[in-house]
């Protein structure tokens, strides 16, 4: 068999082939480029056409989400172009037979001579013989001569090559014009479609919505988009124009409630005042977008209805003075602040007052503010932030944990500041931040204690009291404000009143003494001395003749301790105290003024004194107190003798009516002739008898006992004036004063029940005559006890009377001797002259 016939193409035929093959490279990579840049200008200019009239429709950018997606789509569609134009036909290997066919298709005239020669030197054709080889061997040969004299250009049609090298240049060129002549547009695009700015379109208008809250019309910005707005407050919008911007004519507010449709309204403002629009009441959350001019917000600010805060206990705990005895005592045995809840916008305590007031709000604070009206005098107290939430960051807010104390600025004067210890604002906000505590001292000077402390520790010369002088009678204003900026709807009102110590209540009444005493006088003193939190001392104090300071006398009995009433006694059996006269050795007629003084337990800003009323005597010889004794039992005679007169006109009356009662009965038994009128009219004389009888009694009755009781103070003024006698004291106690309460306990009652009777058997219609009998005999017998003791009165005025008549013959003999005297005095003148 012939040997295994072996041959390679020649070398010009592979430099050819292999010079076809990177042509078509060279060509697949500029066609890619070209297509990539046509992608690229096309999705560009789309884009850029797109946003421009949809701004130019809605005033608004394209959502931002929408432009991220078209980013994404723009980059997998250039990954995919540049893979599938570039990457799959760039890498793809061509095979020699390939381009063979390639040159024989494009160019017919080379027959199949190259493909034979490249198929046979790659083994696809065996010569069998060697006439085969030598053929083979020509066909290469001639192969490789045609083949260099063809243009390897005129392989490929330049056209669609041309098409898209023009539309890529042409494309690439705009955008670059673009980016040189209107450099703002490209800027722009870049914004919106490659940073994904959510604001890139330039404006002339640009409008911001803020809120105007209260108190103190604050202007709060919505933080990322939201505001936190209390439930059922007052929202007021202010759609203001950035500065710098066109000003439109009017602007649209659309707003949607939480769980309802969109709703519009358009606003209009005066001048260069904001837009604003009022919700009143909110109850429900909000969305609201705003356009105006060529600004249109993009998305919607939302308004989240939340609970203010607000106080759920306010209460405050006091340590009262010592000296009012209102402190509990602890467990140590020491005093222990008490605890009471304030009801009510006002609460009095004591001056003197240490109290810590607290309050425990709904939910955590940011700040509380007490603004403090005390006179002309305005104050601030600030515990927490010490900064409006719109000018801190509230992630990084330091001063939560502040408190300080502003001195308002009066007219002419700066306003002042101080600060306390960072110790002080954590012991008066709670971890929670949902209590507060504010220690205080409720003074009657603490506006101007105060002022005097706010000033000097701004001045840094000593740091804030503790606790802080409190002024009584201020108006207190407390505002919360939350996590969020929200503050209380309302401020709470509270006026701390501070209770002035009053003097001590002196009630004095002298018993048993006049005006007038006698040297030796014992004067009774009763009463009771009140006080609000305690009486400390009680004593006499006396003048003499208004001269001289108020000289101290003791008292038997004085306070042992701090009680809030204490009355006078010098036992339990005598109910008062007595002032001795005899140990000042007074002489007739000298004046002798007497007042009790009491003196309370005020330690604050006592003790506070009070002197009773001024009791003023009259020094008189025993004889002149008996005549005036006399002279008042004197006229107790005359009432007495009226007394008698007037129950001698009642039993007549009582006669009168008992004839007319039997007149009556008579009518109605015997059925005598009677005229109507008559038998009208003795029913209703009978009544009113009865009726006035039982008035007359019980007025009678009272006149009787106010003489017994003046009996008993003419016998008390004996003896506290010692001039009393066995015989006027047996007199007064076994003849009058016996005999006189004998009559008001037994006498006056029982005719007072017998007329009584008398009254009830006519309203009842029966037979009055049995009662009508009875109350005679009981008026009869007290007439005649009543004359027994009148005649007693009597015989002590016929033995006055005469001793009057005495003193008056007396008194003329004085004067005729007087007289006398004078006129010899004037004849012994003469005489001389």
């Amino acid at each position: 068999m012939p040997g295994e016939w072996t041959s390679v193409l020649p070398p010009e035929v592979v430099r050819r082939l292999d010079g076809l093959r990177g042509a078509i490279r060279r060509y697949l990579l500029w066609e890619g480029i070209a297509a990539v840049v046509v992608v690229i200008g096309a999705l560009f200019w789309g884009s850029f056409a797109v946003d421009t009239v949809y701004f130019l429709a809605s005033r608004l950018e394209i959502p931002r989400w929408m432009r991220a997606t078209f980013l994404i789509a723009t980059l997998a569609t250039l990954a995919a172009v540049t893979v599938s134009l570039l990457g799959f036909r760039l890498f793809r290997a061509m095979r020699t037979r390939a381009l063979a066919l390639v040159l024989e298709r494009r160019f017919p005239a080379l027959g199949d001579g190259l493909i034979t020669a490249v198929e046979a030197t790659e083994g696809g054709i065996k010569p069998g013989t060697g006439l085969h080889q030598a053929m083979l061997e020509r066909t290469l040969t001639d192969a490789a001569r045609q083949l260099d004299r063809i243009d390897l250009t005129q392989v490929f049609d330049p056209r669609p090559f041309r098409r898209a090298v023009i539309t890529a240049v042409l494309l690439f060129v705009s955008i670059v014009g673009l980016a040189v002549v209107d450099s703002s547009a490209m800027e722009r695009w870049v914004s919106g479609y490659l940073e994904l700015q959510p604001s890139y379109w330039p404006r002339d208008t640009v409008l911001e919505i803020k809120v105007l809250t209260q108190p103190g019309d604050r202007i709060r910005s919505f933080r990322d988009g939201v505001y936190r707005h209390p439930r059922g407050g007052e929202l007021a919008l202010l759609v203001t124009v950035a500065e710098g911007k066109k000003r439109p004519d009017r602007v649209r507010l659309d707003y949607r409630l939480q769980g309802g449709g969109v709703k519009r309204a358009y606003l209009t403002a005066a001048g260069d005042q904001p837009f604003q629009q009022v919700f009143p009441a909110l109850l429900d959350s909000l969305e609201i977008w705003v356009s105006g001019g060529d600004y249109a917000s993009l998305s919607p600010v939302r308004v989240d209805v939340v609970d203010p805060p607000k106080l759920d206990n306010l209460q405050i705990d006091v340590l009262y003075p010592p000296y009012t005895g209102l402190n509990r005592l602890g467990e140590n045995g020491q005093a222990a602040r008490t605890e009471t809840v304030i009801q009510g916008a006002a609460w009095s305590l004591p001056l003197g007052s240490d109290g810590i007031l607290r309050g425990r709000t709904n939910k955590p604070l940011r700040s509380v503010r007490m603004e403090i009206e005390a006179g002309i005098d305005r104050f601030e107290i600030l515990l927490g932030a010490q900064s409006p939430i719109d000018s801190i960051d509230v992630a990084t807010d330091t001063a939560m944990d502040a408190a300080s104390v502003t001195l308002r600025a009066r007219e002419g004067e700066p306003q002042r500041r101080a600060i306390w210890s960072a110790d002080a604002a954590l012991a008066w906000l709670s971890s929670d931040r949902k209590e507060f505590a504010v220690p205080l001292l409720l003074r009657g000077d603490g506006a101007d204690v105060l002022r005097d402390a706010v000033t000097a520790a701004a001045d840094g010369t000593t740091p804030l009291p503790r606790p802080l002088p409190w002024p009584t009678d201020a108006l207190v204003r407390i505002t919360m404000e939350d996590a969020d900026g929200i503050s209380s709807p309302e401020p709470t009102r509270l006026t701390l009143t501070g209770i002035v110590d009053q003097p001590p209540v002196v009630e004095l009444e002298l018993q048993g003494i006049g005006m007038s005493i006698t040297r030796m006088a014992r004067i009774p003193v009763a009463g009771v001395i009140k006080d609000d939190y305690g009486v400390a001392k009680v004593r006499f104090e006396y003048q003499i003749d208004g001269q001289g300071d108020w000289a101290p006398q003791n008292l038997v009995r004085p306070p042992t301790d701090i009680v809030r009433e204490f009355t006078l006694s010098r036992t339990e059996s005598e109910q008062f105290e007595r002032f001795d006269v005899l140990p000042l050795d007074l002489s007739v007629k000298q004046k002798l003024a007497l007042t009790v003084m009491a003196e309370d337990a005020d330690d604050w800003k006592g003790p506070n004194h009070q002197r009773s009323q001024k009791f003023l005597f009259t020094i008189v010889p025993v004889e002149e107190l008996l005549s005036l004794l006399y002279a008042k039992e004197l006229n107790l005679r005359r009432r007495f003798e009226q007394i008698i007169a007037e129950l001698r006109e009642l039993q007549k009356d009582l006669e009168l009516h008992h004839s007319k009662t039997q007149e009556l009965i008579r009518l109605r038994t015997a059925n005598a002739p009677a005229t109507a009128e008559e038998r009208r009219q003795l029913p209703l004389q009978i009544a009113a008898c009865g009726e006035r009888s039982l008035l007359a009694i019980r007025k009678t009755a009272g006149e009787m006992a106010s003489i017994e009781a003046a009996f008993k103070e003419i016998r008390e003024e004996l003896v506290n004036n010692s001039a009393e006698t066995p015989q006027d004291m047996d007199r007064l106690e076994t003849k009058i004063l016996a005999p006189l309460a004998r009559v008001n306990e037994q006498d006056f009652p029982s005719a007072d029940r017998q007329l009584g009777l008398f009254k009830l058997a006519n309203d009842q219609e029966r037979d009055p005559l049995p009662e009508i009998d009875s109350a005679k005999q009981e008026l009869e017998g007290l007439i005649e006890r009543l004359e027994r003791i009148l005649l007693e009165i009597k015989k002590r005025a016929t033995i006055q009377e005469l001793v009057e008549m005495l003193k008056s013959t007396k008194s003329e003999l004085d004067g005729i001797i007087d007289d006398t005297k004078t006129q010899r005095k004037r004849n012994a003148l003469r005489a001389l002259e």
